[in-house]
């Protein structure tokens, strides 16, 4: 990992970088075997004092070793972290009863511009796009889901509070008009 960034919770300018590799062969006597690999980059950037443009990357890959990937090392993308307007981990492919099966592989993108409103609230406006693939080969622009939308941010003494409205821009049939996010911090 690489960190630049003026703060880690609530950065306004600087870079985050971090790449993590993660390799279970059977040789080291994992019963599960997989290899998989994660990038994220992080970029902020502060204009006029004010206003901040806070930009995100995610690539993911992996891929079991002469097994399926088990569920909890796949890829799951949608929700208040990665592409708001859909339901939480709900990109990719669904199984047979419509729920997510998550994917081999993970491409996102995340923009937002920050601006103050009064004193300890900032608003945002953000736009995301992303999806989750059944394997690296089927990674493509041309299916990436998107949404769009707006934020406030509520500066309190104990922690940054976020609340978010996100309308998805793609699959508009199979999803509601927008869906409402309520964290702890911002969304990356």
């Amino acid at each position: 990992a690489w960190d630049t960034r003026d703060d880690p919770s609530n950065a306004r300018r600087g870079w985050f970088h971090s790449s993590g590799l993660e390799y279970a062969p059977e040789r080291l006597g994992s019963d599960i075997r997989f290899v998989r690999y994660l990038a994220q980059q992080y970029a902020f950037r502060t204009f006029n004092d004010a206003f901040v443009l806070a930009s995100a990357f995610r690539l993911g890959a992996a891929r079991g070793m002469g097994q399926e990937l088990i569920p909890s090392e796949k890829f799951f993308a949608g929700g208040g972290t990665s592409v708001r307007g859909f339901a939480e981990g709900g990109l990719g492919e669904p199984d047979f009863f419509g729920d997510p099966t998550g994917g081999n592989a993970l491409l996102l993108f995340n923009q937002e511009v920050r601006f103050p409103l009064y004193k300890w609230l900032r608003g945002i406006g953000f736009l995301d796009a992303g999806n989750t693939f059944p394997h690296i080969r089927d990674v493509s622009f041309g299916n990436l889901e998107a949404g769009a939308g707006f934020g406030l941010r509520i500066h309190s003494p104990f922690a940054l509070l976020r609340i978010d409205y996100g309308v998805p821009l793609t699959s508009r049939q199979r999803e509601p008009s927008g869906r409402w996010y309520f964290a702890i911090g911002q969304s990356f």
